[in-house]
């Protein structure tokens, strides 16, 4: 099983994870559509993610009246646009707050990209790694003895993704922008 693996001092609050997100989903760059949400507190030099977490019993699954919400074979929980009818209640039950809505009163929440997240494709600095739960395990042990911050969140059997500097990063984001261009959209 593979599972996301967040370093939160790695962040430096860069937004590409969210640019990125919002583009593979919707096919623009806005961070208001993305899954992830980047907060910082600039005070105290500090940002964190928010997206779902793909609990192993969601609430968010538990308390949609029209069971719209179900974990796929993936291991992501995934939401069935033609039967949810915007009611929130998923968000109000959510107590990450890892649940958005657009405009159009679809709720927005973390898929795992189909299990490969584009999160951790652009990020610069590995604070969202996507990994093999035994390892990312002993990954964050180790970040845990050296007093990082960390946590780790469901997921699905998958290969994981190479790490990427930031000038990759970047160049990912203008080979979607440069795809996106070429289609008849």
């Amino acid at each position: 099983m593979f599972v996301l693996a967040v370093i939160y001092e790695n962040c430096t609050g860069c937004h590409l994870c969210e640019l990125a997100c919002s583009f593979k989903h919707h096919g623009v760059f806005d961070l208001s559509l993305s899954r992830i949400t980047i907060l910082t507190k600039p005070e105290i030099q500090t940002s964190v993610q928010v997206y779902c977490l793909q609990c192993h019993d969601a609430a968010c699954e538990r308390v949609c009246p029209v069971d719209a919400i179900s974990r796929d074979m993936k291991g992501a929980y995934v939401i069935d646009y033609g039967r949810c009818i915007g009611c929130r209640e998923c968000a109000y039950a959510c107590p990450f707050g890892a649940i958005s809505f657009e405009v159009e009163a679809r709720p927005i929440k973390c898929d795992l990209c189909g299990g490969e997240p584009e999160c951790v494709a652009v990020c610069p600095h590995d604070a969202i790694i996507y990994m093999e739960e035994k390892k990312a395990s002993r990954e964050l042990k180790k970040a845990k003895a050296a007093g990082v911050a960390y946590g780790l969140y469901g997921g699905k059997e998958t290969s994981e993704h190479p790490r990427k500097k930031a000038e990759e990063a970047v160049e990912y984001l203008m080979e979607l922008v440069r795809k996106s261009r070429e289609l008849d959209v």
